[in-house]
């Protein structure tokens, strides 16, 4: 008995020979796992070094090849307790935004009515700090964590994943992004008109060392068009994610999640990192 996935519509597949699946089932409507990066410090069991790992499954890569499902969408969250000791744990999630303006209106207590005048995002006293002492004094960072998230699906699992981009790996992060947006617009100026998920680019690790510290960052390279070929190699769940609806569902998920205790499990294994190399 075969046990082939046969796509009815973008959204159902069903198993040829048995009584099927259907994803539109809550019990098996996946949902984006969580991508994170083996840090120096990590004390996962078994665990590589540097690897792009899976949280929920545990499966470990070196090198994927993946695409972008939405927008990249950069938020806040502002935990209460010591950083440093794993206080980013939804029961410690005070404050945060999805758009970067203004505190969420799940948010338990907001901390200014606009982002932009908080004093636990302003980095001032720590950067007039440093230009006054010439070194930096950590007590100052803001507490309030500005991140990426990144929504992305893979060539080897064609599942849907997540990552949040942290700290110094934002700027790396920021740069693969350019290059990906150069993809974008030479094909607009050869009257092409692609969308965010119309490319596909390599994702792997670099290791970096600042001072004392050792941290691996998110490196993005070859991106490409996908053609009309490829699109099969990332499945049906590539397609269907691609559907308007589906992203704006995407979007929404990303909200009603945001506490989601995944999102922690990435934050612990770069907060000891973070805390000096932030700038």
């Amino acid at each position: 008995m075969g046990s082939e996935l046969t796509v009815l519509n973008p959204n159902v597949a069903v198993q040829q020979g048995g009584l099927g699946v259907n994803f539109e089932s809550k019990l098996f409507k996946l949902k984006p796992a969580t991508l994170t990066i083996v840090q120096p410090q990590s004390t996962i069991a078994d665990a590589i070094k540097g690897n792009l790992r899976i949280s929920e499954t545990g499966d470990e890569f070196k090198e994927m090849h993946v695409a972008l499902l939405v927008m990249p969408q950069e938020q806040r969250q502002w935990h209460i307790g010591e950083p440093g000791e794993l206080n980013r744990i939804p029961e410690n999630l005070m404050c945060f935004s999805t758009d970067m303006i203004k505190p969420h209106v799940k948010a338990k207590k907001p901390q200014a009515v606009y982002c932009a005048n908080c004093s636990r995002a302003d980095w001032g006293p720590y950067r007039e700090y440093k230009d006054k002492n010439g070194k930096a004094n950590k007590q100052l960072i803001p507490t309030c964590d500005a991140f990426y998230v990144a929504h992305l699906i893979d060539t080897v699992y064609q599942l849907p994943l997540k990552m949040y981009i942290r700290s110094k790996a934002k700027q790396h992060f920021e740069q693969g992004m350019q290059n990906v947006a150069r993809v974008i617009a030479m094909a607009k100026a050869q009257k092409k008109n692609p969308n965010i998920f119309d490319v596909k680019f390599k994702l792997t690790t670099k290791l970096l060392q600042d001072g004392k510290y050792s941290y691996y960052v998110p490196t993005i390279s070859e991106p490409k068009l996908i053609n009309d070929e490829e699109r099969e190699v990332f499945g049906a769940m590539y397609l269907a994610f691609n559907a308007k609806s589906t992203q704006q569902q995407l979007a929404a998920d990303e909200e009603s999640t945001i506490v989601d205790a995944q999102s922690t499990v990435d934050s612990a294994v770069t907060d000891g990192v973070n805390e000096e190399i932030n700038i």
